[in-house]
């Protein structure tokens, strides 16, 4: 996936939902929110009666089109509240790419496209995930770097020993 001389980058397929959960976009924002307390998730995309995703329900939307406008949630469907067209990238994209587009944006949830097919869903919530591990993974690296250079080596004259700075072992 990676070569050793290349910086550890993440791609959006790596982290994707790839189980998208799917309504018709006939369905009620209260039948959409039930659906998602139900399954703890945050989103759920919308199709149409091909079958093909053409938007997304999200938290945020079902705020601002139900909770904040005081409607009654059985009275909306998915169509309504929706956001569409999806904003995409391709499987190939890199989680900055990705963070960039989602900042550029103002979105929490971003599709993953391939083959004019969407494959998957990046969260906010993915990403942040991602980036926790890389952090703790810097944490370690910067405790080992600490341990080494904690390090003393022999001198060949006297027989003293050094220990080594960070510099040095770079």
């Amino acid at each position: 996936m990676h070569s050793e001389d290349e910086p550890q980058l993440v791609y959006v397929y790596e982290i994707m939902s790839k189980n998208l959960v799917k309504v018709k976009h006939n369905v009620s924002t209260s039948e959409i929110s039930y659906i998602m307390v139900k399954k703890r998730i945050s989103s759920v995309t919308v199709i149409d009666d091909n079958e093909k995703i053409i938007g997304i329900v999200t938290e945020k939307d079902l705020v601002r089109e139900v909770c904040a406008k005081n409607v009654l949630a059985t009275t909306l469907t998915a169509a309504k509240v929706m956001s569409s067209p999806l904003i995409t990238v391709s499987r190939n994209s890199t989680i900055i790419d990705a963070a960039k587009l989602m900042v550029k944006k103002r979105i929490r949830h971003l599709a993953i496209q391939e083959n004019n097919d969407i494959i998957g869903i990046v969260s906010t919530y993915d990403l942040i995930n991602v980036l926790r591990n890389v952090i703790k993974s810097m944490a370690l690296d910067s405790s080992l770097l600490d341990a080494i250079s904690m390090t003393e080596i022999p001198l060949e004259e006297g027989g003293f020993s050094y220990p080594l700075s960070e510099d040095e072992l770079k």
